[in-house]
C-alpha cells in the first residue's frame, strides 16, 4: 500500500474517496489511519477509518489469524452500526480491499472535525462546571440508548468522546473487542471501575464509573486515583470514594453517587443523567465549547465558531411559529446546537412556552425517554439562549441600498488605515517563559502569529516548558509574522563512564558530579576487594555503556564487592576424614583434627563430631574441628545400683557411657538400668558410648 500521505485520491469500493489525512489521529497508536473523505454517490462529507488486516491480529483478544481479525471486525461493525442515536457515532458502512497484495478493512463514518475531549485536554483547556453537565447529559443519552440493547461501551476514555462541529459531543467505539484484564493498557485502567480488578463483569454501571472520572478531569485536568502502572491504577481506588470540591458547583454530589466504588450503590445511565439535567437550575448557563478541530479542520472549526457574526436569513414574511398542540409536553435541545453560517428554515424556538403552564419539560425527543426539569428556570435560560433566532420587522429595499453604499464609502476611503489597524494588527508578545507549550499556543493562537518550535534541553527548566521566545516579551508582532519558542526537552545529558574498580564512595562521588543517582547493591565476590565496585548499569537501559548519554537524574545500580560470600559447612558425621579435608579445602576453610574417641556405631576413620554443626555458615578461611573415631570398644557396667542419680552418673561417664532418660526419684537407690531397652546389671560387658537410661523408684 502505498504512503498514507499519498494515499488522497484514492476511491474505495468504487464510492468513497480519499481526500485529506488527519495527521494527529493517524498517530494514535490504533493501527487505523483517518481520512476526511466524499462519499461520490450523494456527495456528503464523511470520514473513513482503515487499517491493514494483520495488525488487527491480538492473541489477547482471540485472533491468531487475519480471518479471526476479520470475524471480529465484523462483529464490532455490526454492534456500531446497530447503534442509531444523535450522541452516537453513525457508522455507516464498512469494506475489504486490497493494495498490492495486502489485505485491508475501512470504516465509513460521519465526520466529526470538532476533535476529542482528550485533544482538548492535551492542549491544557478545560471545561466549566455547566459545560462539563451539557457533555455529561449527552453521553447519558447515549449509554442509556446502548443499554436499552443490552450494549455497554466498556471503554469509555475522553478519547471516545468527540466533537462535531455544532460543538456537540458524541460517543465513539462501540462494539471495540475488550481486552482482558491482564492485557489492559494503563490508559485503559485508568478510566477503568474498580470492579474489574476483581473479576467483575464491564457493565452500564462501570460506564457510569468512568464517565464520572472523566467529568473530573475535564473540569481539573487530573484524572482521579492514577497510578504509574495497571496494579497501581487498581490499587489506588479500591474502596475509595471519588474526590469531589465545592468549584464543581451543583455537580459535586452528583458525581460523588456516580464514582462510588461499589457498582450497586452507582447510578444507572439514565438515573445520572436525570441528576444531571436536576442539577442545571443551580449552574450558570453554559458557554459554547471552544472545540479544537483535528488540526487540518481548524479552519472549518472556526468558521462555526458561535462568537462570529451569523448571517440570519430574512423571516419577516414567515407567519408567527404556531403551538399546535399547547396541552402536550414541551420539548427542549439538551445541547444548543451552537455554530453554522446559514439557516435554512424558520428558526425554532429553544423553548416553547405557548400553552398550558402545567405543561411537562422533556430533555432530547429520543428513545430515552422524558427527563422532567423545573420549567421556571428553563424559561429564565430561554430567555437570553444565543442560539434562538430573532424576528426583525421587514426593511425596505431603499433604506438598505443607502446604508449599503455609505459602509462601501466608508470602506473605500479608509482602506489602508483599515489594513494596519484593523485586518493586520500588532500585539505585544506575552509572557510565555515557563508555560506549557500548549499553554503557550492557545496565549498566542488569537493573534494569527505562525508559530516555530525548537527543542532545546535545560536543567532549570521542565520539559515541556517555554525556555525563551524570539521575539522576546513585549515585542510587538504583526498577523501572520512568526514568533520562536524554544521548549525544554528535559534536562542535559551526561556521559557514563567507567565505574568499575572504584571504592564505592567514589563511584558515588563520580556520579554526582555527573547528576545521575547511585544505588549501590552489595554483592559477594570471590576475588574483588570489598568495598570495590564489580560491574554497573542503568536498570531502565540495561544495554547502556560507556560513552552512552543518559538524562541527568537517571538511576546508575553499581554492584559493590563485600568479598567471598559465606560458607555454608556440609554434614562431615560418617564422611572419612580425607574426604571430609578434600571437601573442606574446595569451600576455603580449614581443618582442625580433635583426638580421636570411642564411637558406638562408627567404624574407625570416620568423622564422629564436627564443630559447627552442618548448615552453620563461615566466612572464607574460618575452621571446623573434626572428631574421628577410634571404632567399638567395650568395657563392663560399674557397680551403679542402689546408688542415687550422683553416682550413677559420675561412674557411668568414667567408663565412656551416656547418660540416657532418667525417670523416678533420683534421690534414692538405683533400680533399673537400660540399654536399648534391655536392662543391663553391674559387670554386664557393653559396648563403650552407649547411651543408659536410668529408672529410680
Amino acid at each position: 500500500m502505498s504512503e498514507p500521505q499519498n494515499m488522497p485520491g484514492t476511491v474505495l469500493s468504487g464510492r468513497y474517496q480519499l481526500d485529506l489525512l488527519r495527521v494527529e489521529t493517524s498517530g494514535s497508536g490504533s493501527g487505523f489511519q483517518q481520512y476526511d473523505a466524499t462519499d461520490l454517490s450523494s456527495l456528503e462529507a464523511i470520514s473513513v477509518r482503515i487499517v491493514a488486516l494483520n495488525q488487527l491480529i491480538d492473541p489477547a483478544l482471540g485472533s491468531t489469524t487475519p480471518d479471526d481479525a476479520l470475524a471480529a471486525f465484523e462483529q464490532q461493525f455490526d454492534i456500531a452500526s446497530s447503534l442509531r442515536h444523535p450522541c452516537i457515532e453513525s457508522v455507516l458502512d464498512h469494506g475489504e480491499v486490497t493494495f498490492d497484495g495486502e489485505r485491508y478493512v475501512f470504516v465509513v463514518g460521519e465526520r466529526l472535525a470538532g476533535g476529542s475531549l482528550r485533544e482538548f485536554l492535551d492542549r491544557g483547556r478545560r471545561l466549566t462546571p455547566s459545560q462539563a453537565l451539557i457533555v455529561g447529559i449527552d453521553i447519558c443519552r447515549a449509554l442509556d440508548a446502548a443499554a436499552k440493547q443490552g450494549i455497554s461501551h466498556s471503554d469509555l476514555r475522553p478519547s471516545r468522546l468527540v466533537f462535531g462541529l455544532d460543538r456537540r459531543v458524541r460517543l465513539v467505539g462501540f462494539g471495540a473487542p475488550l481486552r482482558p484484564l491482564d492485557a489492559l493498557g494503563l490508559e485503559q485502567a485508568t478510566y477503568s471501575a474498580p470492579e474489574l480488578a476483581e473479576g467483575g463483569a464491564r457493565s452500564a454501571s462501570s460506564d457510569v464509573y468512568s464517565l464520572a472520572l472523566i467529568l473530573v478531569e475535564s473540569m481539573t485536568g487530573e484524572v482521579p486515583f492514577i497510578g504509574e502502572t495497571v496494579s497501581a491504577a487498581f490499587a489506588n481506588r479500591n474502596g475509595k470514594l471519588l474526590p469531589v470540591n465545592a468549584d464543581f458547583g451543583a455537580l459535586a454530589q452528583v458525581l460523588e453517587h456516580a464514582g462510588r466504588p461499589t457498582a450497586a450503590e452507582r447510578f444507572s445511565p439514565r438515573e445520572f443523567g436525570q441528576a444531571l439535567v436536576q442539577s442545571a437550575e443551580k449552574l450558570p448557563r453554559p458557554t459554547p465549547i471552544d472545540v479544537v478541530g483535528t488540526g487540518l479542520f481548524d479552519t472549518e472549526v472556526a468558521e462555526t465558531d458561535p462568537s462570529q457574526p451569523v448571517v440570519r436569513p430574512d423571516i419577516s414574511m414567515l407567519p408567527p411559529v404556531q403551538n399546535i398542540a399547547p396541552n402536550e409536553t414541551i420539548l427542549i435541545r439538551t445541547t444548543p446546537k451552537f455554530g453554522g453560517s446559514e439557516v435554512d428554515a424558520a428558526p425554532e424556538p429553544f423553548i416553547v412556552t405557548t400553552g398550558a403552564a402545567a405543561s411537562e419539560l422533556v430533555i432530547g425527543g429520543d428513545d430515552t425517554g422524558p427527563i422532567a426539569m423545573d420549567a421556571d428556570s428553563l424559561r429564565v435560560l430561554a430567555a437570553d439562549d444565543p442560539t434562538s433566532q430573532i424576528v426583525r420587522p421587514k426593511k425596505r429595499w431603499g433604506r438598505r441600498i443607502a446604508v449599503s453604499m455609505l459602509a462601501l464609502a466608508i470602506i473605500v476611503g479608509a482602506g489602508v488605515g483599515a489594513y494596519f489597524t484593523v485586518l493586520n494588527p500588532k500585539n505585544p508578545v506575552p509572557a510565555l517563559i515557563g508555560l506549557t507549550e500548549a499553554e503557550a499556543r492557545n496565549q498566542v493562537s488569537p493573534f494569527g502569529w505562525g508559530i516555530n518550535v525548537v527543542k532545546e534541553r535545560s536543567d532549570s527548566v521542565q520539559a515541556g516548558q517555554v525556555i525563551r521566545t524570539d521575539p522576546v516579551l513585549g515585542a510587538n508582532l504583526a498577523k501572520r509574522d512568526e514568533i520562536t519558542m524554544v521548549v525544554s526537552e528535559g534536562p542535559t545529558l551526561s556521559v557514563l563512564l567507567e565505574l568499575t574498580g572504584l571504592t564505592a564512595d567514589d563511584a558515588k562521588a563520580k556520579l554526582a558530579e555527573l547528576g545521575l543517582q547511585a544505588a549501590p547493591i552489595d554483592t559477594p565476590d570471590e576475588t574483588v576487594v570489598a568495598g570495590t565496585v564489580v560491574s554497573w548499569k542503568v536498570p531502565d537501559q540495561p544495554t547502556l555503556k560507556i560513552g552512552d548519554s543518559v538524562v541527568k537524574g537517571t538511576t546508575v545500580a553499581i554492584n559493590v564487592s563485600t568479598g567471598p560470600a559465606l560458607r555454608e559447612v556440609p554434614n562431615f558425621v560418617g564422611m572419612t576424614l580425607d574426604a571430609a579435608k578434600t571437601k573442606l579445602t574446595e569451600l576455603g576453610l580449614l581443618v582442625v583434627e580433635a583426638p580421636t574417641i570411642w564411637h558406638p556405631e562408627l567404624p574407625a576413620g570416620q568423622v564422629a563430631v564436627q564443630l559447627p554443626v552442618a548448615a552453620e555458615k563461615l566466612a572464607k578461611g574460618g575452621a571446623v574441628t573434626l572428631t574421628v573415631s577410634k571404632g567399638q570398644t567395650t568395657t563392663l557396667i560399674p557397680t551403679i545400683y542402689g546408688k542415687n542419680l550422683t553416682d550413677v552418673t559420675e561412674r557411668l561417664l568414667k567408663y565412656g557411657m551416656v547418660v540416657g532418660k532418667v525417670t523416678g526419684n533420683t534421690k534414692r537407690g538405683l533400680r533399673s538400668a537400660l540399654i536399648d531397652g534391655k536392662v543391663v546389671k553391674n559387670y554386664t560387658r557393653v559396648i563403650v558410648g552407649k547411651t543408659v537410661d536410668l529408672v529410680f523408684p
